[in-house]
């Protein structure tokens, strides 16, 4: 990632803390236990729901519109019509081919850099369609992440332990910590504890990583996910929050090493696989 990148990113985005999104939290715990992983065919299948909705909406407009473009004439029409149907199949495209890309773990989205599925302006429009079919809206972000893992995990060239930064927030507790740090330890990279989105954009400049693992709650992983604007590749990956978010918190510890395992260019371990460290 080019120095200047990352360094006006930290300048420009004002600080915020881990934590902040959960301001006004009752003390409620949340569902299952607050463990939200969800699959990402929920999120591609809502988003598949909101590209049926832009295309019934594109019709309309186009039935009442077509009458007056034809007067004002034949060029303007088709002109009208051509723009509004190469918006509409690029669309469709796009998500034919980022679930082709998850069904295969095959790139197919060549155009994937700098456009995270979590700066898709259609979010706003999923979060209202999961929240009909029940799903939370940090179930729907969880999903998010896990489409997002998979085609960066696809995108990604292997790089060097050195070229991997690895954030972790400090809820997690200490023999989680512990764990991560051995498998870290493990190929060669060293994980960094930050309290905030400003102490994470700062090691994000000083470090100029080419792959970031990042460890949070939905909330903030989606808030830095669209803070650094996937300038670079990030394999974010959810905590697990049994006693409420911010305290005690852990995660799958196989997901992260295969997050290792992505950007080192190493194989994924299965299930039934032991750990690289017992």
């Amino acid at each position: 990632m080019p120095n200047h990148d990352s360094a006006t990113t930290a300048e420009q985005v004002p600080a915020r803390k881990l934590g902040d999104t959960w301001e006004g939290w009752a003390g409620e715990i949340e569902e299952n236990n607050g463990d939200l992983a969800t699959s990402p065919w929920y999120f591609l299948g809502f988003y598949s729901a909101a590209l049926l909705m832009i295309h019934g909406i594109a019709w309309f407009l186009w039935f009442l519109a077509e009458p007056r473009l034809a007067e004002i004439g034949t060029w303007v029409k088709n002109t009208v019509l051509i723009g509004g149907l190469s918006v509409i199949i690029a669309m469709d495209a796009g998500l034919l081919l980022v679930t082709a890309t998850i069904l295969t773990g095959k790139n197919f989205v060549p155009y994937y850099k700098g456009k995270h599925v979590a700066l898709s302006p259609l979010l706003p429009v999923i979060v209202k369609i999961g929240s009909k079919f029940g799903l939370s809206k940090d179930r729907i972000s969880n999903s998010l992440l896990q489409v997002g893992n998979r085609i960066t995990a696809a995108n990604t060239r292997r790089i060097q332990s050195t070229e991997l930064l690895i954030l972790l927030p400090r809820c997690l507790t200490k023999v989680m910590r512990d764990s991560i740090n051995e498998i870290a330890g493990r190929y060669g990279v060293m994980a960094h504890v930050c309290g905030g989105g400003q102490q994470a954009r700062q090691l994000l400049a000083e470090k100029k990583p080419k792959g970031v693992i990042a460890v949070a709650c939905e909330r903030d992983l989606m808030a830095g996910v669209q803070d650094v604007g996937a300038a670079i590749p990030v394999i974010a990956i959810a905590n697990k929050r049994p006693e409420g978010p911010c305290r005690n918190t852990h995660i799958d510890l196989v997901e992260m090493e295969n997050a290792f395992r992505s950007f080192l260019g190493e194989a994924p371990l299965q299930r039934d696989e032991p750990l690289a460290v017992q």
